[in-house]
């Protein structure tokens, strides 16, 4: 019973988790490490399928990411990696065109506020849940959401410009 309700988490929410760890690591070999992290310790904790499920394994994926730096000592900084050619990995997640730039646009927003808006319209998540993800105040998390639309609204016109 457990194992068949663990399946149908895992089929459901898996890839937007993968998208999402993506968005923190930009190595998709490590996200996938990091959401089978996070989905084994959703196994060993969980007792039913809840409805705020998403947000909850979202919330233990971050905790699993940070748990992956600590142990790992480095962090490289988004701009080395946008460098190095793990750029590519935004392509191949995200096909469309319109959404190459706006990728684009966003890996070049601060860590706070590329994540807030990746949970948001990428993952669905409300300002409640984001909050509770970031441990922030929902008032907090708002004004994330506002100053990245106005960062992307200008990065993507300077893009235009050229």
């Amino acid at each position: 019973m457990k194992n068949a309700a663990f399946e149908r988490l895992y089929a459901r929410y898996s890839n937007e988790a993968k998208l999402y760890v993506c968005s923190l690591t930009h190595n998709a070999a490590l996200a996938e490490e990091i959401v089978q992290e996070a989905f084994s310790r959703a196994l060993t904790s969980i007792e039913e399928e809840k409805d705020g499920f998403k947000y909850w394994l979202f919330k233990v994926c971050r905790n699993c990411y940070f748990d992956y730096l600590r142990k790992s000592k480095r962090v490289v900084p988004i701009d080395d990696a946008m460098k190095s050619g793990e750029e590519e990995l935004a392509d191949r997640v995200i096909r469309a065109d319109e959404y190459r730039a706006l990728y684009r646009a966003i890996g070049k927003l601060s860590e706070d506020y590329r994540e807030a808006v990746m949970l948001f319209y990428f993952n669905g998540l409300s300002i409640a849940e984001i909050a509770d993800i970031l441990s922030k105040s929902a008032d907090s998390v708002k004004v994330r959401l506002f100053r990245a639309r106005a960062k992307l609204k200008s990065i993507l016109e300077a893009e235009n410009e050229l």
